[in-house]
């Protein structure tokens, strides 16, 4: 029954359901601003942080301590697209980041601007360009308003350069474009390195193309990174320290958690009381997640599945396999609607992205936070007593969504492929 309702869904009529909610959502994320000075949950507990996913780097780029102060762990094409932004602003002018973005407000209007942009250029590339409706803007529209967009724009973060060039990686069709594209990509968020998946199924390995896209991402990294004046030896360092501590903070993995994973880190905002076994269950999620998402990593690798099967897997192990990733992650999921629009046995996963994407459920509340004073960017800087934070019901709703698109995925595939390895 589900699935026949979902198939019979035209795209208008749910691109319409779609821009109500979302609606819904905007005009209460605005009520709350303009009533309490700062932006309510899902965006992050700290509002004196927006824009700084963009501006903290700038302003290492502009300090010259990228990658010596800061030991950032962005590849260096992060650093000259940075430095775009650098160029005309001495060292000396500013003395910390946050100076650095009240001095030059107008930098963050330009890359709000440039991310916006980014969506109109991948909703119009590609497999986009094949879905028969002729209203694109509404569709653009639907994409900029959704909630995971919403929390990177709010973020400044570089993961709409990231979206770019998957969205030309997935538009290419010469295999060296292609593998340009897809090293460009890793060279700006390295995790994205999971799409090599594609390339590894036993019943379809692709050699060449592996070893392609490894050379020309490995070029681009040590070319650029030489440029960059990267010590590699501190620079991996650095990258595997903040793979195993992330340094994102526990309001800000609950804020708009991605995966069943980041569930977990809920129990050190609660007082469960000692030995209470709740916390115990907060755990389990985490292993949960974990091997659910090992299990469909060795399923693609070892089914006989389609190159459209190993890029949703792709895409939906990227979204569920590590906390580290932030929920502007979920973004991703722009450039898979177009597939799942095409393709009936899997367009039942559109429904949990479009839930995630668009359900109006920020409003409602399960955890208060208190914190006695907060500086509210968006509020106009100002200082706040007493602000009243909650993480919303969305915080646990979202990540569950994500993980039940994995599970079904991955009992279509054992329906579809009953046999793990096929003989010839």
């Amino acid at each position: 029954m589900f699935k026949k309702c979902i198939q019979k869904i035209d795209l208008a009529r749910a691109l319409y359901i779609v821009l109500f909610f979302e609606f819904i959502n905007v005009s209460h994320y605005l009520y709350y601003l303009f009533s309490h000075g700062y932006l309510p949950a899902p965006f992050v507990l700290d509002k004196n942080d927006t824009f700084m996913d963009f501006y903290n780097p700038l302003f290492w780029v502009i300090k010259d301590g990228f990658y010596t102060t800061f030991n950032s762990v962005y590849p260096a094409l992060n650093y000259f697209f940075l430095k775009i932004f650098a160029l005309g602003i001495t060292p000396g002018q500013i003395s910390n980041p946050f100076q650095l973005r009240n001095d030059f407000p107008i930098l963050g209007l330009i890359i709000s601007f440039i991310y916006v942009l980014i969506i109109w250029v991948v909703v119009n590339l590609g497999e986009w360009r094949k879905v028969n409706f002729s209203h694109k803007g509404l569709i653009f529209l639907a994409c900029v308003l959704s909630v995971p967009v919403l929390f990177g724009l709010e973020r400044g973060n570089l993961i709409f350069l990231a979206l770019l060039f998957l969205a030309l990686y997935l538009n290419a069709s010469n295999p060296w474009l292609k593998a340009i594209f897809l090293g460009l990509l890793i060279n700006v968020k390295p995790y994205f390195a999971i799409l090599l998946i594609q390339y590894l199924n036993i019943h379809q390995f692709n050699k060449g193309e592996l070893i392609r896209s490894i050379l020309i991402t490995a070029a681009i990294f040590f070319v650029s990174g030489l440029f960059a004046g990267i010590n590699f030896i501190d620079f991996f360092k650095a990258y595997l320290s903040f793979s195993k501590n992330t340094t994102l903070s526990v309001e800000g993995v609950v804020a708009l958690p991605h995966s069943i994973a980041a569930l977990s880190t809920i129990k050190a905002l609660i007082n469960f009381g000692e030995g209470s076994r709740y916390t115990f269950w907060f755990s389990l999620l985490k292993l949960i997640n974990y091997i659910s998402v090992l299990f469909l990593l060795c399923t693609v690798l070892l089914k006989k599945t389609t190159p459209l099967e190993l890029l949703i897997a792709s895409i939906i192990i990227l979204t569920n396999f590590s906390i580290s990733t932030g929920g502007y992650i979920l973004i991703i999921y722009i450039v898979l609607i177009p597939y799942l629009l095409q393709i009936k046995e899997y367009k039942k996963l559109l429904f949990f992205i479009l839930l995630i994407y668009a359900l109006p459920v920020d409003w409602i509340y399960f955890i208060e936070l208190n914190y006695p004073y907060i500086y509210s960017y968006l509020g106009g800087n100002f200082y706040i007593n007493n602000p009243r934070f909650f993480l919303s019901i969305g915080s646990i709703i979202r990540p569950l969504f994500n993980f039940s698109l994995l599970i079904i995925f991955l009992m279509s595939l054992f329906r579809k492929y009953p046999r793990i390895i096929y003989v010839n």
